[in-house]
């Protein structure tokens, strides 16, 4: 008899990484995967179950006032004292500039106050047990119980177990005494992402800084599991490696809108409005500049809108753009996350990575995708909106999760709008001096570049169902 899986997807990029490597297909070899959505996504589930497969819609968490403050509190004592990453200050810090001066005063103040809290008394262990108490007593706990118990499932395979949208659906399944295993979505996820509330029986990262953050982070996991962590590498990078997935080049031009020319394209990530607000000015700078004559060979730029922001927002920032051209990602409509990943879309970013000449973002995952494809990455590291002495926006380039890709010197970061336009001008004329470097980012990201990351997570997958 094969053990029933539960597979979770509560997010865009998971249905990436579980079902359009093939993953979940190649799964039903020694299992049986029960599809857990937790959306009504129509067009995946209507794709899903014409593969056969089980699919269920998973209610979404009811999380009460009590609950959600206990958890608020644990989160505090989480980043203050198990956390331990040197740099846990640097995005609460940098974000500050763009909020309210009464919200940072109060932010501060619950910060020290959680401090000597959790420091002189033991507010820890109790506010644990009232986490255990508002679970059962203040969210749809129960539901899950007798859901998990519906389903008949013997372990939970996620990829995204920091969620709250899959926090209660965990918790239950745990309880249960369900085998529990993990293969994190993102290399950043573990630093950034909150306390896991589950231990795991297995953890799956992309590289040996994931697993040293993991086993120091989750010492009563580890003592439970063994120390049972995997490098295995991103799954989802292996489309990278797959030439299928690159159109044709007329038909990337006409997808993403740009004319057919000859002219180099620097491609512009964009990232998500709640860290970068003000990121739509690098996009200016660059696009003044070729306009000034200061880019050589008058090249065009794509802007590439991230998969959880709206374009509209670059549109109206941007003032009287001339170069550049407006795309994109997959959006979801109830919800951004809440969107289908087909084939086509990843085709596209793949083909985008792929005819594009010089890629900029700042502090993004697209900085390891683009040196996939061996294109000059640099990054914005100055700030003329939001200026900010003690944590300005270079020291974001120096998390704890990103400091692999800095060590490498493979990502030019600028340190002002003119060495921003300097590296793309060096970038875009001697694309050869780059090609080491983005190799050395990849590697310190992902571990491997050998296409087969996804076989990695299904044999590691396989041996942990079989204990």
């Amino acid at each position: 008899m094969k053990k029933r899986v539960a597979v979770t997807i509560s997010f865009s990029f998971a249905i990436r990484y579980l079902v359009r490597t093939g993953m979940i297909d190649l799964m039903r070899n020694f299992c049986e995967p029960v599809i857990c959505i937790f959306w009504q996504q129509d067009d995946l589930i209507e794709e899903l179950k014409n593969k056969n497969f089980e699919v269920h819609v998973i209610p979404e968490s009811v999380r009460g006032s009590n609950y959600i403050d206990t958890r608020i509190k644990l989160d505090y004592w989480f980043r203050l004292y198990k956390l331990k990453s040197p740099t846990y200050k640097v995005e609460p810090r940098y974000i500050e500039k763009f909020k309210p001066v009464k919200k940072i005063i109060i932010s501060r103040l619950r910060e020290y106050y959680n401090y000597w809290l959790f420091k002189l008394t033991n507010a820890k262990d109790k506010l644990i047990e009232l986490d255990k108490k508002y679970l059962v007593t203040d969210t749809n706990y129960n539901e899950m119980i007798a859901l998990v118990k519906e389903l008949n499932i013997d372990s939970v395979f996620t990829v995204t177990p920091f969620h709250p949208q899959e926090d209660t659906f965990l918790r239950a399944a745990d309880s249960l005494g369900k085998q529990m295993i993990t293969s994190i979505l993102s290399f950043d996820n573990v630093i950034k992402r909150g306390w896991l509330t589950v231990n795991y029986s297995c953890y799956m990262v992309w590289n040996k800084y994931n697993a040293n953050e993991v086993k120091r982070i989750y010492t009563e996991a580890m003592a439970l599991n063994n120390n049972n962590v995997h490098v295995v590498g991103a799954p989802q990078f292996d489309f990278y490696h797959k030439p299928e997935y690159i159109m044709p080049r007329e038909e990337w031009l006409q997808l993403v809108g740009l004319p057919d020319t000859d002219k180099k394209i620097i491609l512009f990530a964009g990232g998500p409005v709640s860290l970068f607000p003000q990121e739509p000015q690098f996009l200016q700078h660059i696009d003044d500049a070729i306009s000034e004559g200061l880019i050589e060979g008058n090249p065009l730029i794509l802007f590439r809108c991230h998969p959880i922001d709206r374009v509209e927002r670059w549109k109206d920032a941007v003032k009287n753009p001339k170069h550049i051209y407006f795309d994109s990602s997959w959006n979801g409509t109830k919800k951004l996350t809440y969107a289908n990943v087909s084939d086509k879309d990843i085709a596209k970013l793949c083909s985008t990575l792929y005819y594009t000449d010089v890629h900029v973002n700042t502090s993004s995952t697209m900085t390891v995708d683009g040196s996939a494809y061996q294109k000059p990455q640099i990054g914005p590291g100055y700030d003329e909106v939001y200026p900010n002495s003690r944590y300005p926006i270079l020291t974001y380039y120096y998390q704890e999760y990103y400091l692999p890709i800095m060590n490498t010197n493979g990502l030019s970061v600028a340190k002002s709008r003119k060495e921003l336009i300097n590296y793309v001008n060096d970038a875009l004329k001697h694309p050869e001096n780059y090609i080491q470097k983005c190799r050395d980012i990849v590697l310190a990201i992902t571990t491997y570049d050998d296409g087969k990351n996804r076989e990695r997570v299904l044999d590691v997958l396989k041996a942990e169902l079989a204990k």
